[in-house]
């Protein structure tokens, strides 16, 4: 390992949105970014979280990034979210080294519990980096994909029948319009759903306003595609398809059920729709996160034919002891 000399390390400045995004890009291929997908990002993050971004830069380009930041759905005031990443080239150079000193330093100011970040299993280097700096893995997720083009409807054509018959409807965000209570009952739908999901860390539920913002008000938002079930003037459940401007495909956000109108075949129903809203489009693949606990939703898409990729390892350091 050669150590790279005359490497500068500095505070992120909006000039330099392209360049951490030429750096995501180098390291993750199949998952493309904009600099407007940043921007946004940032421009949505809570007040309340605390954020600070670095670029290392070298031969007056930028060749890393580290961040540290706080997730507002699982939100502590001293719990921190770090990431480090680094173009290939750059890597096993000391650079990552240099970047995570910063972002541990400048964290004591906050007497931090615990940071926590990831590595994908297919980079064992990231791995052996956080390992070696005390980091212990905790929990995993998968990014498995669905072939839409291969994907037969056949054994499902009854199943919307069957729901409408028990007065269970589906529709999209956009047809919904004329609900003036739409999106309020879209927050607490979604709050109820999040706040099921098995997770490590715990669920801190959004204020109305800062979900509105966060969750509908976003670019990657398609009303066509955000499906929701309906029973009387209820919403039961949802499952939304995103898109993101850099991506040829799509990727399913949330999918839940409320827990009384589980097992009907409800949630199944609403990924067949979004997988026919796809096929409909010309979009040949849907993408997907499954924290490898939530076993039902893990089943139903094996159910469906989707198939793994890779999986993040979630890896955590706790700092110091506390019973916050």
């Amino acid at each position: 390992m050669s150590k790279i000399n005359n490497l500068i390390i500095r505070d992120f400045e909006k000039s330099d949105y392209q360049g951490i995004v030429e750096v995501f890009n180098s390291v993750y291929l199949d998952k493309a970014s904009t600099a407007d997908d940043y921007i946004e990002q940032d421009q949505n993050r809570h007040k309340k979280c605390r954020h600070r971004r670095w670029v290392a830069i070298f031969d007056d380009t930028i060749i890393g990034t580290g961040t540290y930041t706080q997730n507002i759905f699982q939100y502590h005031p001293h719990k921190f979210k770090i990431w480090i990443a680094l173009k290939p080239e750059y890597q096993n150079k000391g650079v990552g080294s240099k970047l995570y000193v910063k972002i541990c330093d400048d964290l004591q100011q906050f007497d931090p519990i615990s940071i926590i970040t990831e590595a994908r299993d297919d980079m064992p280097h990231a791995s052996r980096f956080l390992l070696s700096r005390g980091f212990e893995e905790f929990q995993k997720y998968s990014e498995p994909y669905l072939d839409v083009d291969s994907f037969d409807f056949t054994p499902y054509e009854t199943l919307e029948r069957k729901l409408n018959s028990n007065g269970i409807v589906i529709k999209t965000m956009r047809e919904l319009e004329s609900d003036s209570q739409r999106d309020r009952k879209l927050y607490e739908l979604d709050n109820e759903i999040a706040r099921d999901l098995p997770d490590e860390e715990t669920f801190t539920p959004l204020d109305y306003e800062s979900f509105e913002k966060t969750c509908l008000k976003v670019t990657y938002i398609v009303p066509e595609a955000y499906f929701i079930a309906v029973d009387g003037d209820q919403y039961i459940g949802l499952s939304t398809l995103n898109k993101h401007k850099a991506e040829k495909n799509m990727e399913t956000g949330l999918t839940g059920v409320k827990g009384d109108y589980r097992r009907l075949g409800i949630a199944t129903c609403l990924k067949i729709k979004a997988i026919a809203y796809a096929k409909k489009h010309q979009y040949s693949k849907i993408e997907t996160e499954n924290q490898t606990g939530n076993k039902p939703m893990l089943e139903l898409n094996n159910k469906l034919g989707f198939k793994e990729k890779y999986v993040w390892l979630c890896y955590k350091k706790v700092l110091r002891n506390s019973t916050e």
